[in-house]
């Protein structure tokens, strides 16, 4: 669906219709400062994006806003890095009495989901310094790793790595995936190939915005011939022997390939020989005629 930007519109009240989107900076034109320290951090945020950014800029500093992106997408990793920080210094204690305490009122979060963030953080920390060059944008996924073991956890992340591509990964199929990495091909085998091989065929995969495993499929469908495709020709069969006596040619025809009813529907016996019905022609008394 193609989506479309309304701009300088009254937002409040302001009928939305699935796959249009409305100005995010607008209702800051003219409103004032806020007073809350979250809230001018984010105003002051909002402004000058909106004024540094015009389409040249967005042109040549496309690459490092992408990174950007990328890096707020996995901003939890930050929020996990700076809790486990803030937990195993005791940093909570001149003002509240508990890091509980300090989750709840200070956070807005239970002490639960900050844990849950510490966890997902040490799981980021591990595949970064295993040198993964893909890394779960999603704190949910990398809680989800949280389950495996050291070892385990790299080679599971990597069979999803191998199995999907970034846009596909959400939570419910890396769950699935890592209860049975094998449900969606049940006649699974497991091919080796050299490493070199391989980080070529994942950069291709990479640069198709799919799966290895996936550009793979495509790349064997579109070397090998389909052996059930019924559409394609085949040879004719061998005539029978002259002292052969002849079949119901109708049931020969029912068994017959497309390829050979075609053959026999447009061709006809003639004087041992076949010879087309179409624009044929017969010797009659020195001259040929059709017939």
């Amino acid at each position: 669906m193609t989506t479309t930007i309304i701009s300088d519109r009254i937002q409040e009240d302001w009928p939305v219709k699935p796959g249009h989107c409305l100005n995010p900076f607008e209702p800051l034109f003219g409103s004032d400062i806020p007073e809350s320290e979250l809230g001018r951090s984010l105003y002051d945020l909002a402004i000058s994006i909106e004024e540094a950014y015009g389409l040249g800029e967005l042109i040549d500093e496309l690459p490092d806003l992408v990174l950007g992106i990328k890096r707020n997408l996995t901003s939890w990793y930050e929020i996990g890095l700076i809790s486990w920080k803030i937990k195993l210094c005791k940093g909570w204690r001149k003002r509240y009495t508990s890091f509980k305490q300090f989750c709840e009122n200070a956070i807005g979060k239970t002490s639960s989901a900050v844990n849950n963030w510490i966890r997902a953080a040490r799981v980021m920390s591990r595949l970064i310094s295993a040198g993964c060059d893909r890394l779960p944008m999603n704190a949910s996924i990398a809680l989800e790793l949280s389950k495996f073991s050291e070892t385990d956890l790299l080679e599971a992340w990597r069979d999803i790595c191998d199995t999907y591509a970034d846009h596909e990964l959400t939570l419910d199929k890396v769950k699935a995936h890592l209860e049975n990495p094998y449900q969606k091909l049940p006649n699974s085998k497991k091919v080796i190939i050299s490493l070199e091989s391989w980080e070529k065929l994942r950069e291709k995969a990479a640069e198709s915005g799919m799966s290895p495993s996936k550009l793979l499929e495509e790349l064997i469908d579109s070397l090998l011939p389909d052996e059930d495709d019924s559409s394609r020709d085949t040879v004719p069969p061998d005539e029978p022997d002259e002292d052969e006596p002849d079949e119901d040619e109708d049931k020969d025809a029912q068994d017959l390939p497309n390829f050979a009813k075609r053959y026999r529907a447009n061709f006809s016996h003639q004087d041992n020989y076949y010879s087309p019905m179409v624009n044929s022609y017969l010797l009659d008394n020195g001259k040929l005629v059709p017939f």
